[in-house]
Parts: structure tokens; C-alpha cells; sequence
């Protein structure tokens, strides 16, 4: 699987005005009694039109728990199970890190050992990051787009034609890299928060409505991991600082 990225060499200035980050409260998650897609369930053929290979289970969830793990193997590697509300496993996710390889790399399979997910960032030399989050054999579903700024977190989700779908907003880095934060999921328009994106010691919570199209909760299960990433290496960046100060 390859993907080339395409943006590196446009160059953009960091946006002079953030998004607004107020906590619409109170926030009703979805319900969690909604149904969920167990990994030997059969799902009505006609709900598959246009769904990926692999994602079915994503149809019948409003809300996803990734667990991390850790593993050492040629490398370091970050390992994660992606859980339903029931505590039933539908993916699992595999980070590599490897000397000269690709700044983020995410593989996600389904319990069959097939993969149905690939996120990719293969270059930070412009003033936003990016990852592709891809399906196979390596053909984009859409993006997730971190903007730099430092009074906000803020995110875009595109789709493949990189047009504009959904916003992550939450508090600024600064202040959210250690302990427990809350990233709402907001509509393009930043009218409505459609769900969210929890980080609570060693997992997250994820969760948007039932019946958002089936690659949109895609793109935030791979958005989830990617805020997940940048805050640990933010983190970890921070406690080197202070040990070399």
C-alpha cells in the first residue's frame, strides 16, 4: 500500500483566527442501548451499498472505546483494540514506528486479520499536518488536517476530495496533554456538536450518531487515533524538555 503525499510542497500560513472552543453543555451522549454490531453478526445486505469492505460493523455503533496496548517488535509499536459498547472487539490497530520510515502509520484490521483501515502521514514540512486515511489497496476515503495554533486544538475532517465534513475542537494542547480531556466533534458550520472524542487515561471514547455515514465514523475512529498521537508526542516532547532543563 502507497500513498504520495500531495500537499507537500503547499506551503500554508497558520491560520490568524482559531475556531471557537465552548463546551456546549449539557451533552447528551448517544443512546448507548442503541444496537450494536457484534463481530459474527449478519448485517441486511441492503445497508451494504457503498459501505467498504470491512467497516459493515461500523453501520449498527454509535460509540467506540479504543483500548492501548503496548508492544515491542522490530521497533517500537503501539497497539490498540477498538471495542464496542458492549465491550465486543471490532478492529484492532497497529502503529509502527520505525527509523526513517512515515511520521504516522496506523494499520487497522478487522478480527479476521484483514485490513480495512491505513492511516498515513508521510511528511510535516508544511505549516499544517495531515493524515490520509485510506482503504485498501491504499485509495483515500478522506483527511484529517491539524492547524496550528496555540489557543485552540483544532482539526479538520475532509473527505477524499479534501472538502471540508466535520471540525474537532478542544482545549489547546498546552493544557490537555496530561490528564483527562473532552473534544467535541462539530459540524462544518461549528452549529451543532455531533459528537465527541474523550481521552481518559489509557483509552478513548468516540462517539457520533447512529446513522452518520459509515465512512465519516471511519474518518473519526482515524481521527481519534491521530489526536491520540499528537498529544503523546507533544507529552512526550515536554518531559524530555524538562529532564534536559
Amino acid at each position: 500500500m502507497s500513498y504520495t503525499d500531495t500537499t507537500s510542497s503547499q506551503s500554508k500560513a497558520p491560520e490568524d483566527e482559531p475556531p471557537s472552543y465552548n463546551l456546549i453543555a449539557p451533552y447528551a451522549p448517544p443512546d448507548t442501548s442503541a444496537p450494536s454490531a457484534p463481530p459474527d453478526c449478519q448485517i441486511d445486505s441492503a445497508l451494504l451499498k457503498g459501505v467498504p469492505p470491512g467497516l459493515e460493523h461500523l453501520l449498527q455503533v454509535n460509540q467506540l472505546t479504543v483500548k492501548e496496548k503496548f508492544s515491542v517488535s522490530q521497533g517500537w509499536s503501539f497497539s490498540f483494540e477498538v471495542l464496542n459498547h458492549v465491550g465486543q472487539r471490532l478492529f484492532k490497530a497497529d502503529q509502527s514506528v520505525v527509523c526513517c520510515g512515515p511520521i504516522y502509520d496506523v494499520t487497522i484490521k478487522d478480527n479476521s486479520d484483514n485490513e480495512v483501515l491505513h492511516l498515513l502521514e508521510n511528511c510535516s514540512c508544511t505549516c499544517s499536518r495531515e493524515t490520509a486515511v485510506l482503504c485498501p489497496p491504499g485509495s483515500p476515503i478522506g483527511f484529517v488536517r491539524l492547524h496550528w495554533n496555540n489557543l485552540v486544538t483544532h482539526l479538520s475532517v475532509m473527505d477524499s476530495s479534501r472538502e471540508l465534513t466535520l471540525l474537532i475542537l478542544g482545549p489547546s494542547f498546552q493544557t490537555s496533554v496530561f490528564g483527562n480531556s473532552t473534544f467535541e466533534v462539530k459540524s462544518r458550520d461549528e452549529q451543532h456538536v455531533v459528537g465527541m472524542i474523550k481521552t481518559e487515561n489509557d483509552q478513548l471514547l468516540v462517539t457520533f450518531p447512529l446513522d452518520l455515514e459509515v465512512t465519516v465514523k471511519a474518518m473519526l475512529l482515524g481521527a481519534s487515533l491521530y489526536l491520540n498521537n499528537l498529544i503523546k508526542t507533544k507529552r512526550r516532547n515536554l518531559e524530555r524538555n524538562a529532564r534536559h532543563n
